[in-house]
Order: C-alpha cells, then structure tokens, then sequence
C-alpha cells in the first residue's frame, strides 16, 4: 500500500511539472536605456496554458515594488522604494507605468508570475535597464582654420557635450562612416559634476577625390546606446576656383553648420537650439 502512495504521489507530481512547462513569460519589454526625468512602461506578457494566475510581482534588484493578485481584495499593491515612481492608474496584471525615471531608477528589474493550486508553478524573466542624461548641445568641431590647398593636412577635433554615460563620437565624411582605425580616440573625462565629456580627432589629406559637386561635408556624431539618441554637427568644405591665382584650387572652410538630433524615444526639449 505504500508503494501503491508513493507510485500516485510520483504521478500527481509528474503531472504539475508538465503542467509547468506551460506557464512562460512570453516577453518582458524593459527599455535597456531610459532618459533621466522621462516616463516608462514595463511589460511582462505571459501564457499560463491551462492553470490559473495566482500573483505576478515585479522587482528591482531582487526587491519587489509590485504586486497584482486577482484573487485579493487588495489587487494592486505598491512597495515604494527609490527610483520607483508608479503611477497605478496606469497600471494592470501586464503593464507597470513609470511616472519618471531618476538616476536611481537603474537596475535589474524582474517579472514573476506564480499559478495557483494545484500545480503552483514559478516562472521568471530579467532585464536591466539603464538611466542616461543627454547632453544640451551637439559636439564641438574645432582646429579648422579658413583657407587650405589641395594636398593639405588638416586636423579636427570633435568635444562631446556633458553627458551620463560618455557619448560615442564616430566621424563621417560625405556620409560615410570613418573607421575608428582611421580617427584617434582621446578618452574620456568625468567633470566636477560627474557628467563625461568624449574625445576625437579626424586627420585627412585634401585630395581631389574628396570633393562632390565642389565640396566636403565632415560630420561628428555622438551616440548614446546605439539607437537611443544621436547628435550631430557638420561642417562643409567648399572648393573655391580662382582665376587670378591661375586657376589653383582653394578651399574655404564654413563651420556652421547643421545641428542634427535624432531619438527612438519621446524626448521633449532635450537638444535647445
């Protein structure tokens, strides 16, 4: 008769665990880089096959802010912690809006979803996500000077705007891409508020082969998080023919230029002109 127990209870549990493998967080939607001052939404969409929600929770480095169980008089439940800023009317069994993000609001945050009896199974699902403050203003190009030939050397500095965490500065010419192997990279440097301020500087040689329809166009762009944000500043070259230098070509340097900004997220006023 034991054994006959034990063979059931062995039974039953092989059953809930593959009543288990049902239930899944089928994806949890955390910004990996969220902007200081901006809202946020979490989701955390799951299938729990053929069992029953009992709670989800959420967490922010293994400290639970949230809770949605249907079955409590109290569904919602919010445990206020620093960085977190829910506004709960916004907020259901899938979806946690955040008001505001503040620099504390980094972490890892983490979905769990719990089934009720019999089976109560567990299933869970992490990201981090990052907090960036974007800088005021585009790149600084300098140590262009006004008048060059063909043939000559000319060096370029490009100064990021302070930033949290330091931008990444590429160089383009006539829109393509300058290998960072061809640019030399200057570092990074944290001010007195600890915001990054990045380095680069482009060395070209004026050839002919440069100029389209009589001009260059230079530009550096910082980025932030690859597809986050992206600022830019451009200069133009224009060649210049003289005819009574007999006919050399010079060229004069405009730095003026074009401010560009583009954001994959809402982002009001971060770039004044």
């Amino acid at each position: 008769m034991p054994k006959l127990s034990a063979l059931v209870i062995s039974l039953f549990w092989a059953i809930g665990l593959t009543w288990s493998k049902n239930v899944r967080v089928t994806e949890l939607i955390v910004p990996s880089a969220a902007i200081l001052g901006e809202s946020v939404t979490l989701m955390c969409s799951y299938d729990l096959g053929s069992e029953e929600l009992y709670v989800v929770k959420w967490y922010k480095d293994d400290i639970e802010f949230y809770r949605y169980e249907p079955k409590d008089d109290n569904q919602f439940i919010y445990f206020p912690q620093p960085g977190i800023d829910i506004d709960l009317s916004r907020t259901n069994s899938n979806v946690v809006f955040l008001r505001t993000v503040a620099l504390d609001s980094a972490g890892s945050y983490k979905c769990q979803v719990s089934t009720d009896a019999p089976t109560y199974s567990c299933v869970q699902a992490v990201k981090d996500m990052n907090i960036i403050i974007l800088p005021l203003e585009g790149p600084q190009i300098t140590g262009g000077g006004n008048n060059y030939d063909l043939g000559d050397n000319i060096t370029l500095n490009c100064t990021s705007a302070e930033s949290k965490p330091a931008a990444k500065l590429d160089w383009f010419i006539n829109d393509q891409l300058v290998p960072d192997e061809e640019a030399d990279d200057h570092g990074i440097q944290t001010n007195n508020k600890n915001l990054q301020i990045s380095f680069k500087s482009l060395r070209l040689k004026l050839s002919k082969k440069l100029f389209r329809k009589g001009k260059v166009a230079i530009k550096c762009e910082a980025s932030f998080y690859d597809t986050v944000a992206t600022i830019s500043k451009e200069i133009t070259l224009l060649e210049i023919n003289s005819a009574s230098m007999c006919c050399s070509h010079y060229v004069f340097i405009i730095f003026s230029t074009v401010l560009s900004f583009s954001l994959s997220m809402r982002c009001l006023n971060c770039f004044p002109s």
